[in-house]
């Protein structure tokens, strides 16, 4: 999609990184560091640079109340993508079962695949008003089932884990005792104000904040996502110290490890101002609220608000033609690029949803509203648009 938005030369809202400057003494620290010498520009340990693991527990300790040991239950990772890949790998064995829902990050079933589980993933659908299925969940897990992944907050739809949720998936950990949960919280800290309306975030939950899950759970962050430097390729992996050893012995195969300058200057960063974590949630609720008024105000667009993450759900009114169909139609003849709902399935779903990133300067998502309202003027509203 962004090579079509650059060939048409559209209003890029697909991509899903943020638009928005790192922190200027990131950027200061980044140059000081790259221009030193040291071994800083030599291989790190596989399991990070050392710093930077001692950073990532006391964000844990900061935001959620738990901490993790850095030496023996941290690894840095090449974003949380890889991570994720070397939690799935370390944790299923062939001919096992692995249940995940949907829609799902697009990495989720290649990595699935990869790891030789073939034709044994099992999706569970989120159904309209997003809520966690956890019925069908525990409808379809089995002796059988190794591993679940989960994602929150929830990536397209910004669904947060609450903590009536953290009671169910304990009584899923106690039934089965032998299943491994994988927790993509690659958006951790951003948590909304359930009303869009309020340009507040709220403390956000984890399972690594139950006992019994903390013990049971591999929770993959994103230390890109959070200092607002993706190309960076920063994420980390924190679990129990025998599902560590087991995932970093998959980990050191692959990357062998992380960028070392890098881990230093984002360890650095950190290490003067652990509220630094939270330095894009007001120009990211800002912009939440300004795009979700415009759309609501100027559109008859279908708007599904994030309780979480940095993108918006939308769909036209009266849709006839498939999501990717529609998402190339939009970006040739409106000038906006959106996500088609219809990677983030194994079938053929997404019913004529559009994801949104309003991680964007405030004039590209004015333009862009102002190209949405005359596609689809407000004249046209549907009755029913799930605000």
């Amino acid at each position: 999609m962004t090579a079509l938005a650059q060939a048409h030369r559209a209003l890029n809202l697909a991509q899903g990184l943020m638009w928005l400057e790192p922190d200027p003494r990131l950027l200061e620290l980044a140059s000081a560091q790259v221009g030193q010498p040291g071994n800083h520009h030599q291989y790190s340990f596989p399991a990070g640079y050392p710093p930077l693991q001692e950073q990532v527990a006391a964000l844990s300790e900061r935001f959620f109340g738990v901490r993790y040991d850095p030496t023996s239950e941290i690894t840095i990772t090449v974003g949380a993508t890889e991570g994720l890949f070397a939690a799935i790998l370390a944790l299923t064995t062939p001919g096992g079962e692995a249940v995940f829902v949907e829609p799902a990050y697009d990495s989720y079933l290649p990595a699935f695949r990869m790891a030789g589980l073939q034709a044994r993933p099992v999706s569970i659908p989120l159904k309209l008003p997003w809520a966690f299925p956890w019925d069908h969940l525990e409808a379809v897990l089995s002796s059988a089932t190794q591993l679940l992944l989960l994602n929150f907050p929830h990536n397209p739809t910004g669904l947060c884990l609450r903590q009536a949720d953290l009671v169910r998936l304990e009584a899923i950990a106690e039934r089965f005792p032998e299943l491994f949960i994988v927790v993509d919280e690659a958006y951790e800290l951003m948590t909304w104000h359930p009303d869009w309306r309020q340009e507040e975030a709220v403390r956000p939950v984890s399972v690594r904040q139950s006992p019994l899950l903390r013990e049971r759970a591999v929770v993959v962050g994103s230390l890109g996502k959070m200092v607002g430097a993706t190309g960076w390729r920063l994420g980390y992996v924190a679990a129990p110290p025998a599902l560590t050893a087991a995932i970093r012995a998959v980990h050191q195969f692959i990357p062998f490890c992380a960028p070392t300058p890098l881990q230093a200057v984002v360890a650095a960063y950190l290490s003067q101002d652990l509220e630094r974590a939270l330095y894009f949630h007001r120009p990211l609720l800002a912009r939440r609220r300004f795009f979700l008024e415009r759309l609501v105000q100027s559109t008859s667009l279908e708007v599904l608000p994030p309780e979480g993450g940095y993108f918006v759900l939308v769909r036209p009114p009266g849709v006839t033609q498939g999501d990717v169909e529609l998402a190339e139609a939009l970006t040739r003849e409106v000038g906006v690029a959106a996500i088609p709902l219809g990677p983030f399935y194994s079938s053929e779903e997404g019913e004529g949803w559009l994801r949104l990133c309003f991680a964007r300067p405030i004039e590209l998502l004015e333009e862009a509203c102002e190209r949405l309202s005359r596609a689809f003027p407000l004249a046209a509203a549907s009755t029913d648009r799930r605000l």
